[in-house]
C-alpha cells in the first residue's frame, strides 16, 4: 500500500524478512532458564490474582458488580502511576538479575500476607496486597522486558517477545487451572502454592550466567538528557501513541461488552470472566501471528491495519446489533493490539541506548497501561450513561480515526544513537557456543586485538579462523 505525500509510504516489504523459529531461542541456555523463571512467577501471579478477586471483588465487596470493577481499576491505577518511574529507574541503575531474583522473594512475602485477607475477610489488607503486588509485577515485568535484549540478538526480538508473552498466556491458564483446584481446598492453599512459585523463579534467575544489564552509576543532568533525547526518537514517539491509543481503546470496548454481557444474562462475576476470557483468545492468536507479520509488513502497516481491522469489525458488531458480534470484537481487537504491541516491544528494545532501556521503556509501559485503565473507565461511564452500544460507536469512531492518523504518522528511522551493525548470521547449531554477552567488552577486545574476530552488534561474533572459534567455543580468552 502506497500513500501519496511528500515522502512514498510503502507499508509491505518489498522482501520478506528471514524467518526466525522460536525453538531454536531455546537452545540458549539462559533463555530458557529467564523464561522458565517467567513462567513459574506467572503461574503463581493468575493464581493470587484469582484468589485476591474472589476476596476482594464478591466474597467481602459483594453488591453491584460494576462498582466492584471501578474499585478495582482505582486501585490499579496508583500502582501504576508509582511502579512506572520507579521500575525504570531501578532496571537502569540496579542489577536486573538482582532485580528479578531477589524482587521474587519480596513477591513471595507479600503473597503470604494474602492469607490475612483471606482468613480474617478484611478489605484494606487485600486491597492492600494487590496494590503492592501490582507494584512489584511492573518493577519485575519492566526488569525482564528489557533483559531479553541480552538474551537473545536485536533480530530475534520478535520472535523472543512473541514467545515470552506465548509463555505469560500458557502461565495463567495453568495458574488459573490451578487454583480452581487448590480453591476446594482452601482460598490459603492457593496462596502457598503462589508463594512457593515465586521463590522457585527466584532460584532460576539466580542461576542465569549472562550479564543482564543495569548498574549504571551516572546521575549526572546529561544522563536523563540522553533519555529525554532517547525517547525523541520517531520510533519510541511512534510506539508509544499507537500502543497507548489501540490499547485504551481496547479497554473503552472491553467495558462496553462486559457491561452489555452481565446486563443481558446477569452473569455477574462470571459475565467479566468470559469476556476476558474471549480477550485472552484473541491475544493469544495476536502472540502466535506477530512475527508472521513483521516479517512482511513494516512497524506503521501492522498499527494501520490492526485499527483499521478494529473499526471493520465494530461496525459490523453495531449495525447488526448482536451481543455475539460484539463480544467477537473484542476477540478481534485483542488480537490487533497484540501484533501492535509485540512490533513495538521489539522497536523500543532494539532503538534504545542499554543505559537507558528502563527508563524508556518503562515510559512506554506506563502510557499503554494507564490507557487501557482510563479507557475502561470511560467505557463503564459511556456505557451506564448512554448505553453499551453508543459507547461502542465512540470505540469505532476512535479506531477510524486512529487508523488514518497513524497513516500519516512519519516513523522513519532516525540517526542511530549508537552504531550498530547487523548482527553476524549464524547456523542455529552454533548459536549457543558463538554468544558473547554485549557487557563482555574486554573479552571481544581482547578477541579482536590478534585480528581473529570481529564484534558484531549487540551479542553475536564471527570468527575467521578456526583458532579463534575454538576460543569462543571453548571460553578461553583470546
Amino acid at each position: 500500500m502506497v500513500v501519496d505525500r511528500a515522502h512514498t509510504i510503502q507499508l509491505r516489504r518489498r522482501k520478506v524478512k528471514s524467518h526466525i523459529r522460536r525453538r531454536d531461542l531455546f537452545r540458549y541456555r539462559d533463555f530458557r532458564l529467564a523464561i522458565s523463571a517467567q513462567g513459574s512467577s506467572q503461574v503463581a501471579d493468575a493464581m493470587s490474582s484469582l484468589g485476591l478477586a474472589q476476596i476482594l471483588l464478591f466474597d467481602i465487596t459483594g453488591g453491584d458488580t460494576t462498582t466492584s470493577f471501578l474499585k478495582a481499576i482505582a486501585v490499579a491505577s496508583f500502582p501504576l502511576f508509582l511502579a512506572g518511574p520507579l521500575a525504570g529507574h531501578l532496571s537502569d541503575r540496579v542489577s536486573r538479575k538482582g532485580i528479578l531474583s531477589h524482587g521474587h522473594k519480596v513477591r513471595a512475602a507479600i503473597t503470604a500476607l494474602s492469607i490475612i485477607a483471606s482468613v480474617y475477610s478484611l478489605a484494606l489488607p487485600g486491597y492492600t496486597v494487590f496494590a503492592l503486588l501490582l507494584l512489584t509485577s511492573r518493577v519485575l515485568y519492566t526488569a525482564r522486558a528489557v533483559s531479553i535484549p541480552q538474551l537473545v540478538d536485536d533480530t530475534e526480538l520478535v520472535a523472543a517477545d512473541s514467545t515470552s508473552l506465548t509463555v505469560s498466556m500458557f502461565a495463567g491458564m495453568i495458574g488459573v487451572g490451578l487454583a480452581s483446584v487448590l480453591s476446594f481446598v482452601s482460598i490459603e492453599s492457593v496462596f502457598i502454592a503462589a508463594t512457593l512459585l515465586h521463590l522457585v523463579s527466584s532460584h532460576l534467575y539466580n542461576e542465569v550466567h549472562t550479564d543482564l544489564g543495569g548498574g549504571g552509576k551516572q546521575r549526572s543532568e546529561a544522563d536523563w538528557k540522553m533519555v529525554l533525547q532517547q525517547m525523541k526518537n520517531s520510533k519510541i514517539r511512534f510506539a508509544m501513541v499507537s500502543s497507548g491509543m489501540s490499547k485504551m481503546l481496547v479497554g473503552l470496548n472491553f467495558a462496553a461488552v462486559a457491561t452489555m454481557v452481565d446486563a443481558r444474562f446477569d452473569l455477574q462475576a462470571s459475565g467479566y470472566a468470559a469476556v476476558l476470557g474471549i480477550s485472552g483468545v484473541g491475544t493469544f492468536a495476536g502472540n502466535l501471528s506477530a512475527e508472521w507479520m513483521i516479517e512482511r509488513f513494516k512497524r506503521r502497516a501492522v498499527s494501520v491495519l490492526s485499527a483499521g481491522m478494529s473499526a471493520l469489525v465494530l461496525l459490523v458488531a453495531i449495525s447488526v446489533s448482536h451481543f455475539g458480534a460484539a463480544v467477537f470484537s473484542i476477540a478481534v481487537a485483542s488480537f490487533c493490539f497484540q501484533n501492535v504491541r509485540i512490533c513495538n516491544d521489539a522497536a523500543v528494545q532494539a532503538n534504545v541506548l542499554p543505559s537507558a532501556l528502563g527508563r524508556v521503556f518503562a515510559a512506554y509501559d506506563v502510557v499503554y497501561n494507564l490507557s487501557f485503565v482510563g479507557g475502561a473507565a470511560a467505557g463503564l461511564a459511556i456505557s451506564n450513561a448512554l448505553g453499551y452500544w453508543s459507547s461502542l460507536w465512540t470505540g469505532a469512531c476512535c479506531y477510524a480515526a486512529l487508523t488514518f492518523g497513524l497513516l500519516l504518522t512519519n516513523d522513519r528511522d532516525a540517526a542511530p544513537s549508537d552504531s550498530r551493525c547487523a548482527p553476524a548470521k549464524h547456523h542455529p547449531s552454533a548459536l549457543s557456543t558463538l554468544r558473547v554477552s554485549k557487557t563482555t567488552g574486554r573479552s571481544i577486545t581482547a578477541a579482536t586485538s590478534l585480528g581473529s574476530i570481529s564484534a558484531y552488534s549487540r551479542h553475536s561474533v564471527s570468527t575467521t579462523s578456526t583458532d579463534a572459534a575454538a576460543q569462543a567455543a571453548t571460553g578461553v580468552p583470546a
